[in-house]
């Protein structure tokens, strides 16, 4: 069978799917699947191998909690698109693969309609050792190389539809060959496609001492048809750092989102973005980091067919003179009578000043981001209406906002209180036409009294229909003419800050805060020792 770049060139985007064990499958999944699944990769254990199911493993499913359900591929693909994730096809080990596991598998390619198989390189079985169902490392070297494409092109024969490699974790060295040019060779042999698991090859990545995009040039880019992401972590040991893969629900670090823009932009023929959730048991977080990758802009641009635009470059006459500047003001810091210092770099100019350390730039940004959110976060929570509604007047993000925000804060011979009061009054009154902001922010004035107070059945009429706000702010309905009333709107105070519209709408409640639903990876979320 043929396959290669041309094949996968053909094939449909799938898109951002869940890659899931048949015990992990939830109804909340399944729910949503057209709003945030694009597709379920769902692993298809192999019995002959694995043995019968344990009692203990009955009594498992039947006492799981609620919501999970067992569903294999084929119960699944009647209604979801389903791709496949084998696990015992060996092709690195010296034996040919088992003609009744390519029968078994090629029914349930046919069954899901799938585009290819796809396996983690690994030895998954051995005539000699126990393995199954887990699967270890193998030696990188020339003669596992002729071994594979040997095996790869009997599992094409079988199977019909491309093996899909997926680059294993490799937490140590193994071999003599760069396991980037293993691959880059299997597939150009062989036809086969490739998985790059992010968060394995951050793991090779750091058992080498390299960068996580170091060599990226030399792995088969147009063979790439899909991407794996999952949970995980980096820990520092006394033999130095290592990646726990450890899915679940445990979120995706930062670093393997910025290879994840490198990778989308760099694989013309990708076709599937998958998370995978092995064992996770809150469904929301799953789903959460689901949205998180498929609105993250190079995949958003993926998704829709297009490339992110290109940065333009700058006016040439611009360019001449800045490049001149710094070139001129790097040989006088390199070659001058002083030592380099805070005095010579300004003294340099500043196209030499934002080219200097540029890493050290990167993480003085990082901990202004997270000062910013963990002071933003905090003093946003006096006016979290008035905060959300100054975000949707301004067109403007959470960090937007703050950055407005914290700077006018004054220092400490002023109460909390009265800063956040005098600054978000200063915010909110910058728009002369905006009625429902300076009401709001009354309000939320009221409300804040009510609770330094303590005291109950106090009332107060406001023009904004303060519940109406709550409710637009997660909806996206913050038409003015639907907040202003044109009579008074009396709320009341039940006491314990619990409060009430009289005459109409039903007590408040719902209010969201500001700065509580983070990206996963965000600075700034931690919890402070001073209880904030």
């Amino acid at each position: 069978m043929s396959f290669g770049p041309e094949y996968f060139s053909t094939l449909p985007r799938y898109g951002v799917g869940l890659g899931v064990n048949p015990s992990d499958m939830h109804e909340n999944y399944l729910d949503r699947a057209r709003i945030d699944l694009d597709f379920f990769e769902v692993t298809s254990p192999a019995v002959r191998h694995q043995g019968p199911v344990n009692y203990r493993e009955i009594q498992r499913r039947r006492t799981a909690p609620a919501g999970f359900r067992h569903l294999r591929i084929p119960e699944l693909a009647a209604d979801h698109r389903v791709l496949v994730h084998s696990t015992d096809l060996n092709p690195v080990y010296p034996q040919a693969p088992e003609q009744d596991g390519l029968d078994s598998l090629r029914s349930l390619v046919a069954v899901a309609d799938a585009p290819w198989v796809t396996e983690d390189l690994g030895v998954w079985l051995m005539s000699e050792r126990h393995v199954y169902p887990y699967f270890m490392q193998f030696p990188v070297t020339d003669t596992t190389l002729a071994v594979t494409v040997d095996n790869v092109h009997r599992i094409h024969q079988g199977l019909g539809v491309p093996f899909n490699a997926e680059f294993p974790p490799m937490t140590m060295e193994v071999g003599d060959m760069h396991a980037f040019d293993f691959f880059r060779t299997l597939v150009s042999e062989t036809g086969a496609g490739m998985c790059l698991d992010i968060g394995h090859v951050l793991s090779y990545q750091i058992a080498r001492g390299a960068s996580p995009t170091a060599d990226f040039h030399r792995l088969p880019w147009d063979h790439i048809t899909e991407i794996h992401l999952a949970g995980g972590g980096i820990d520092l040991h006394s033999h130095g750092y290592q990646y726990d893969d450890s899915h679940g629900d445990a979120p995706v670090i930062s670093v393997c989102f910025d290879m994840l823009d490198e990778i989308v932009k760099a694989a013309p023929n990708l076709r599937a973005i998958t998370l995978e959730v092995f064992g996770a048991k809150v469904p929301r977080k799953a789903l959460a980091s689901l949205r998180t990758i498929r609105e993250r802009p190079s995949v958003a641009a993926w998704l829709e067919g297009r490339n992110e635009p290109a940065t333009p470059l700058p006016p040439l006459a611009e360019a001449r003179a800045r490049t001149r500047e710094a070139v001129v003001g790097m040989y006088d810091l390199l070659h001058g009578g002083e030592k380099v210092s805070g005095k010579t770099l300004a003294a340099a100019g500043e196209p030499v000043l934002q080219s200097f350390a540029q890493a050290e730039q990167k993480r003085w940004e990082y901990d202004r981001i997270q000062r910013l959110r963990m002071h933003g976060t905090n003093v946003s929570s006096y006016f979290p209406l008035t905060a959300g509604w100054l975000m949707h007047r301004e067109q403007i993000e959470e960090i937007e906002l703050f950055e407005r925000l914290v700077p006018r804060l004054g220092g400490s011979e002023v109460t909390m209180w009265d800063k956040v009061n005098t600054t978000f009054e200063a915010l909110v009154t910058e728009r002369p036409d905006d009625r429902v902001g300076p009401e709001l922010f009354r309000a939320e004035q009221w409300m804040n009294a009510c609770a330094a107070a303590r005291s109950k059945d106090e009332t107060a009429e406001f023009t904004v229909r303060v519940q109406r706000v709550i409710t637009g702010l997660k909806t996206g309905c913050l038409a003015p003419n639907r907040l202003l009333s044109d009579e008074p709107v009396t709320m009341r105070h039940l006491g314990e800050c619990r409060f009430e519209m009289v005459g109409g709408e039903s007590d408040l409640h719902d209010v969201p805060a500001v700065g509580t639903a983070p990206h996963p990876t965000e600075p700034g979320r931690a919890a402070c020792c001073s209880g904030q």
